[in-house]
This record gives structure tokens, C-alpha cells and sequence, in this order.
């Protein structure tokens, strides 16, 4: 073995001293893999439940810049953008499905070439995880949106 230039044992980690540090390790992993699964479908929910408002506050604007009204149609996990035109809506093709897990309300939302929503009443959408924990998305008749708590049953 050889010595340091200050009288003690030559750098590095000893065999017993790398298995103890692998062991904790392993029981660390062991105690958080469980309680991160249970964590997944809540992050899928708020991620779901963010993009939501996301989109609709772009398809607000779009309504607004292209002085037309566009609506959010939602069917269970996915969901579709059509544009008001020639006196019926069609489908701009965009299209885009929700985190795996979620699922929403069958409805559709919208907004007039003012930014308004197309209804006028206060619109929700529901959306809910696995764990029936719930989000609502919420648009008021003048075009606000926010995200409120919900419950879900399952």
C-alpha cells in the first residue's frame, strides 16, 4: 500500500465502504420508487388541466386575430379545434390527445371574433385522472379561463 506525502493511506474508497454507500442507495430507491407512481397521475392531471387553458387561450387569440369563431370540441382523451366558416364549423386539423391517464368531459367551448365565449353562460370542462381526482377547466361568458378544483366519481 502506499503512503500519502502526509503520513495517512493513499486516496480512494475501500471495498466495504462502496458496498455500504450501494446499499443505501438501493434502499433510498427501494422507499421513493413507490411513492413517485403514486405521484405520476396528480402531474398528469395538472399537466393536462395546463394544457387545456393553454390551448385555449391561443384559440382565443386565433379568434381574435382572424376575426372568426373557433371552438374546442373534447371527446374523452383527446380533443379538436374547428373554425367557424361559410355558416357551419369544420375542423382546422388540429388535433391533440390529453397525457395518458386523463380523461374529459364530452363538451365544447368556445370563443366569438371578440374573444367572448361563444356561450352565455360559464362553461366547464372537467378533466380527471385515474385516482378520480379532478380538474376544471372553466371558461366565463367573457372569455376568462381558470382552473378549479373537482371531484371526480368513479
Amino acid at each position: 500500500m502506499s503512503r500519502s506525502p502526509f503520513g495517512g493511506r493513499a486516496g480512494g474508497f475501500t471495498l466495504t465502504e462502496i458496498i455500504v454507500a450501494l446499499a443505501i442507495i438501493a434502499i433510498l430507491t427501494a422507499i421513493a420508487i413507490p411513492n413517485w407512481s403514486t405521484l405520476l397521475p396528480t402531474y398528469a392531471l395538472n399537466s393536462a388541466a395546463r394544457q387545456v387553458q393553454s390551448e385555449l387561450h391561443r384559440l382565443k387569440s386565433r379568434a381574435v386575430a382572424e376575426n372568426a369563431n373557433f371552438r374546442l370540441v373534447l371527446s374523452g382523451s383527446s380533443y379538436t379545434i374547428e373554425k367557424y366558416s361559410g355558416g357551419s364549423y369544420a375542423a382546422t386539423g388540429d388535433s391533440k390527445t390529453l397525457p395518458d391517464g386523463i380523461t374529459a368531459s364530452a363538451t365544447t367551448v368556445g370563443f366569438t371574433s371578440r374573444g367572448t365565449s361563444i356561450d352565455s353562460s360559464e362553461q366547464t370542462i372537467t378533466l380527471c385522472n385515474i385516482k378520480n381526482s379532478g380538474k376544471n377547466v372553466v371558461l366565463s361568458d367573457l372569455g376568462r379561463i381558470r382552473i378549479d378544483d373537482a371531484t371526480c366519481s368513479g
